[in-house]
């Protein structure tokens, strides 16, 4: 086994601190950008926006950056990014010692085995929950839509093949989602 000197370890494991409040950040921004309402091209109803970077137009970050997609792909980034948090711990714990493991935080066996799992499930869910209550709600527009003549059978057929995905999408996450405890 090889020996890993404690300067290496301090520096990994306050590296390891740092995706803590990244994540909380990541979790709060993504839950806050997935209740927002979503129209086709919502920068153009809203000239207010400015881009975040100058690399990235205004269209790019909301319709690709904050999509459902990217944003459960980041969940599974924050999932591999905590699992090696976990291992960093498991590391650095006989040679920091319990006090200043305890001193760390987020350190202690609750939080990385239960607390990770449940903080990222909820947020999963959620994100999961909206995507299906959005996709239900705009096959409830199109079929207004289609009695009143707006839109075509074939767009009507499609808004509720998208529901139906949401749908079944949400309801095998709830199938396999469970709390750990």
């Amino acid at each position: 086994m090889k020996f890993i000197q404690p300067k290496s370890i301090r520096f990994a494991a306050m590296s390891g601190l740092l995706l803590i409040p990244l994540a909380s950040a990541g979790f709060w921004w993504t839950s806050s950008v997935a209740q927002l309402p979503q129209p086709a091209n919502i920068s153009q109803n809203n000239p207010s926006l400015s881009p975040v970077h100058p690399d990235e137009p205004v269209d790019y970050t909301l319709n690709e950056r904050f999509s459902l997609s990217n944003s459960l792909g980041i969940v599974q980034q924050i999932k591999n990014a905590l699992s090696s948090f976990q291992e960093l711990t498991e590391t650095s714990q006989p040679i920091l010692g319990d006090r200043k493991m305890a001193e760390i935080g987020h350190t202690d066996w609750e939080t990385q085995h239960l607390g990770f799992s449940n903080w990222l499930g909820s947020v999963e869910g959620t994100l999961k929950k909206q995507a299906y209550q959005i996709a239900k709600l705009e096959f409830e527009l199109a079929q207004k839509q289609f009695q009143d003549g707006e839109i075509t059978q074939a767009a009507l057929e499609q808004k509720e093949a998208n529901y139906r995905r949401a749908e079944q999408d949400f309801q095998a996450f709830w199938n396999s989602f469970n709390i750990a405890d």
